[in-house]
């Protein structure tokens, strides 16, 4: 099957509109609980979290522009906005929706007995959140899921087939989650900010190898996917150096100035104690 159909994008591009597929109910059944989950705080406490608020609602404003605008659309033909997108993800929307905190919403979005089934499994499910979210589990498994998606013969079963398009999807989204969970876990330790920065200069140097072997390469890595020409006037060739530097410069910039904003508060911090 033609990657271009696999995606909803046969041949009219002009009519490239909003692709509403499978990503729209778990955006809306994630923006409903946590809508009735504040609602359900509020009442219980007048405290109200704006900043994390506004945080989670432009992680998800992030996940549906990446998922269900038209740079999913024509990014099933054009590598670069593919790339864009799979970058919205990773470092836009994963981080901003670590940052909200939103599982107390979450969970007080749920019925009831769904909220007490969840409480009921809350040791070992803590266990296992533990685990998954260990700093360098996650950055391992983050920077191995960027690889290996973007090996010719995954690659090619992603933009064939839509449930393996959304696996790939869930893979980037899920591991970027637990590895800006680690980050974020470790940042919050004074003597663990260090590992932390180390885990982001690490991941943002590993992405920029991929970004620039994409860039730099001399033969397309993917000849089977469709032919962007047509829609952007762009060589297949020509396609992937954009691709590539869209992960070389500003995706992995967004590791590094994170790094460099935890190394500055982490050193802020411990002015006052060597004064001490």
């Amino acid at each position: 099957m033609n990657a271009a159909f696999a995606h909803g994008l046969a041949e009219a591009p002009a009519g490239a509109g909003l692709d509403i597929e499978p990503a729209l109910l778990p955006l809306l059944i994630a923006a409903v609980l946590y809508a009735v989950g504040s609602w359900r705080l509020r009442r219980r406490s007048r405290d109200r979290h704006h900043l994390r608020e506004l945080q989670f609602w432009m992680g998800m404003a992030t996940l549906a522009l990446a998922l269900l605008s038209p740079i999913h659309t024509l990014g099933t033909t054009i590598f670069t906005l593919h790339m864009v997108e799979h970058e919205l993800l990773m470092v836009v929307a994963a981080p901003l929706l670590v940052a909200a905190r939103p599982s107390a919403e979450l969970l007080w979005g749920m019925p009831h007995r769904a909220r007490r089934a969840f409480a009921n499994r809350a040791p070992w499910l803590r266990a296992l959140w533990s685990a998954a979210t260990d700093l360098w589990s996650a950055t391992i498994l983050h920077v191995a899921v960027l690889w290996l998606w973007h090996l010719p013969g995954l690659f090619r079963a992603a933009i064939e087939s839509e449930p393996m398009h959304i696996l790939q999807h869930v893979c980037f989204l899920g591991s970027a989650l637990l590895f800006w969970t680690a980050v974020w876990r470790a940042a919050r330790r004074h003597e663990h900010v260090g590992a932390a920065v180390l885990a982001l200069f690490l991941t943002a140097l590993q992405a920029g190898m991929l970004g620039a072997l994409l860039t730099f390469a001399r033969v397309p890595w993917y000849p089977f996917a469709p032919d962007p020409w047509p829609l952007c006037g762009l060589t297949r060739i020509e396609d992937q150096e954009m691709a590539g530097l869209v992960m070389w410069v500003p995706a992995c910039m967004a590791y590094v100035l994170v790094a460099l904003a935890l190394m500055a508060h982490w050193l802020s911090a411990m002015e006052p104690r060597h004064a001490r």
